[in-house]
């Protein structure tokens, strides 16, 4: 197995993660302020700023997922349990799925404002 290898399957969804953020930039341009927090139901409760609405999430799953990555990269495979790369993979879809789930919310929200 390659050593590098959890963090090249990690790579295209810090790509895709960071694509959203520049989506997510074109797309709510016209907001000054973004929703920052919804409740249970998905109604917003507080308000951000919205380049830190648009780039927080974005950013921080890719430091997340990336981190995670290089660590099970830099460990020994005798100290691993199982195959790193499925775990750098099943990240990378559970935190572009977060941000997809988040990206709908403002979406919904978006598109019932003036």
């Amino acid at each position: 197995m390659m050593a590098g290898l959890p963090i090249v399957v990690a790579l295209p969804f810090v790509g895709l993660l960071l694509l959203s953020g520049f989506w997510a930039s074109r797309r709510y341009a016209r907001f000054e302020q973004l929703p920052g927090h919804y409740d249970i139901a998905g109604n917003p409760t507080r308000m951000a700023p919205r380049r830190t609405m648009v780039w927080m999430l974005p950013i921080l799953f890719s430091l997340v997922l990336l981190t995670i990555a290089t660590f099970t990269a830099l460990i020994p495979r005798e100290m691993q349990n199982g195959e790193p790369a499925i775990g750098a993979l099943v990240g990378g879809v559970s935190l572009v799925a977060a941000q997809m789930f988040v990206l709908w919310l403002t979406e919904r929200w978006a598109r019932s404002q003036p």
